[in-house]
């Protein structure tokens, strides 16, 4: 779990409207100055498993809505951390992934009471 906070700190800083662009240079040199969490993460060459799967939330985020992959990413990385946290207090894993779809599940119901419809041509 530790690799994937790790992920999610190095784009931490580029959130928000104070956020900061990263530069990136590539093993052929060329530069990349972004914000945006999912450029980061792919110029990154990330090899670990749970990294990895850091880089996935961005690009599901990304293909779904087209915005908010850092967000995605810092949020994926702040759960994990809480779950370390129940971890070591000797919850179970199954008990917090079981509370996090339920926390989901209200997240989503809660969203639809709030929501409105929007047209295209709005």
């Amino acid at each position: 779990m530790m690799a994937a906070r790790i992920v999610a700190e190095a784009v931490k800083s580029a959130l928000g409207p104070k956020g900061m662009d990263k530069m990136l240079v590539d093993s052929m040199g060329d530069v990349t100055i972004t914000s945006d969490g999912r450029t980061v993460l792919d110029e990154m060459d990330i090899q670990h498993p749970a990294a990895k799967m850091m880089v996935e939330v961005a690009k599901t985020q990304d293909d779904e809505v087209g915005d908010g992959t850092t967000t995605s990413v810092i949020t994926a990385g702040e759960l994990l951390a809480k779950a370390e946290d129940l971890i070591a207090k000797r919850v179970h894993p199954t008990v917090i992934i079981d509370g996090y779809r339920k926390a989901a599940e209200k997240a989503l119901e809660a969203l639809d009471k709030i929501a409105i419809s929007v047209k295209p041509n709005d």
